[in-house]
């Protein structure tokens, strides 16, 4: 039987067009325009999460929060009704671990087994083949779900049970989006003090306080490229998933809390569906300087 894939948006077209490249599937979304353009890849385009499951034995979900993952396996004509017992649900949602451990306690009574697969690194990594996922599954369905994943990324690292995925992928979250940002923030104040944006980072990059954002985004951020990334809200959702999870943990986090409102922050002055990049203007904003490289027209 088939592989499917719901879930279109920004991250789920990418890996379901990266999946396609190389081998067939089903692809699912609301949106029109998201469906037309996997079906002009060659995905066989279903007319709802039911008649793809009729055709499928592995579903991939890549959906906005983990209440949607539960509505479109648990709704009306949801995956729980349609699937074939045996089937594999693979979750890339940025979720809930929580959430996750009770959907695949759920679905075990439909002999339906869900493994978590979150990614990072980006669409352009996606549709690249180079995408880092964060497997979540019992050792039984490892190989099983890994030989699907495969034709995403040969980048797979297996964390531990199902819901180990999500919390690995909340921390990475926790942590890049302080990095993201602390790094503005010093480029603020470097500016601030006299020092060219470009000068303050090519000393950062260079140096100890040298980091992924900086060496990744730094420049497209000073050159303007800032309409891109995943949603703020999407971001915000995750960090306070990742408090949440700290608070129930016993471990305390400060710097993951500020984050988390600071991100608020950024809601409030841009709106949830702003791209997470546009974070740079509110941090020019509060600081009062610009964040430009000298052909985007800031100072040489």
């Amino acid at each position: 039987m088939g592989i499917g894939y719901i879930g279109l948006g920004d991250m789920g077209g990418a890996l379901a067009i990266r999946l396609q490249s190389q081998r067939q599937i089903s692809v699912y979304d609301r949106d029109a325009a998201a469906m037309a353009k996997l079906a002009a890849e060659g995905a066989i385009a279903a007319e709802s999460a039911a008649d793809l499951a009729r055709t499928c034995t592995t579903v991939l979900l890549c959906l906005p929060t983990s209440d949607h993952v539960r509505s479109v396996i648990f709704g009306e004509g949801g995956l729980a009704e349609t699937l074939a017992p045996g089937s594999l649900v693979i979750d890339q949602t940025s979720g809930d671990p929580t959430t996750t451990r009770e959907l695949a306690a759920e679905l075990a009574a439909y002999r339906i087994t869900l493994a978590d697969a979150p990614v990072s690194g980006g669409a352009p990594a996606a549709l690249a083949g180079t995408i880092s996922i964060m497997l979540g599954a019992a050792d039984g369905v490892v190989d099983r779900a890994s030989e699907v994943l495969r034709s995403i990324s040969q980048t797979i690292a297996h964390v531990g049970a199902v819901g180990a995925g999500h919390t690995i992928k909340l921390v990475n979250n926790l942590l890049s989006c302080s990095q993201r940002w602390l790094s503005l923030e010093a480029l603020a104040l470097a500016v601030a003090n006299g020092i060219t944006a470009e000068a303050a980072l090519k000393v950062l990059v260079a140096g100890g306080g040298r980091n992924a954002y900086l060496e990744q985004q730094g420049i497209k951020i000073l050159d303007g490229d800032r309409d891109r990334g995943f949603s703020m809200g999407l971001a915000h959702k995750d960090l306070k998933l990742a408090t949440a999870l700290g608070a129930s943990s016993g471990v305390p986090t400060f710097f993951g809390s500020l984050s988390r409102d600071l991100y608020q922050v950024g809601i409030a002055e841009l709106g949830r569906d702003s791209h997470v990049e546009t974070v740079a203007s509110v941090v020019e904003k509060l600081a009062g300087v610009e964040l430009k490289s000298v052909r985007a027209g800031g100072g040489a």
